[in-house]
């Protein structure tokens, strides 16, 4: 069974964390050091990068052309995301590479009808990393 710490063990460390906070108030550049870390990099860290999205560009290829796919079209609006551009599924790989767009999404045929009979309805998500990058660095 271990025996709980003596008055003479708390003592000890009481004197050794003195020693050492006198240690600490006689280095000026550790104190700076210390000072900076918690206050300056802390705040840098949490308002350099925004936490979301800003005026996105998007593309829906909508193949299905149904009401479901035009309430889906209608959920991306400012100011996470530019109003999105309707294109054709040709025109989706050369805008992803062009970095005209973040973001891709593919509504595919008869997704509509999927989604009503309880299928699991098949989607494309397309997203170009640089993009991504670029409109969280450049919002």
């Amino acid at each position: 069974m271990k025996t709980p710490l003596s008055w003479r063990a708390v003592a000890n460390i009481t004197r050794l964390g003195v020693k050492e906070l006198w240690s600490l108030a006689r280095d000026p550049a550790m104190l700076v050091l210390i000072a900076y870390t918690f206050t300056v990099s802390i705040y840098v860290a949490a308002t350099a990068m925004p936490d979301s999205l800003h005026n996105a560009a998007i593309a829906i290829v909508d193949e299905d052309g149904s009401p479901l796919s035009a309430r889906i079209a209608a959920s991306f609006y400012p100011p996470y995301f530019k109003t999105p551009d309707m294109i054709s599924l040709s025109r989706m790989d050369v805008g992803m590479d062009n970095g005209d767009y973040t973001f891709v999404l593919d509504i595919p045929p008869g997704f509509q009808r999927d989604v009503l009979a309880g299928r699991t309805a098949e989607r494309g998500r397309h997203a170009h990393e640089p993009g991504i990058y670029r409109q969280l660095l450049h919002p």
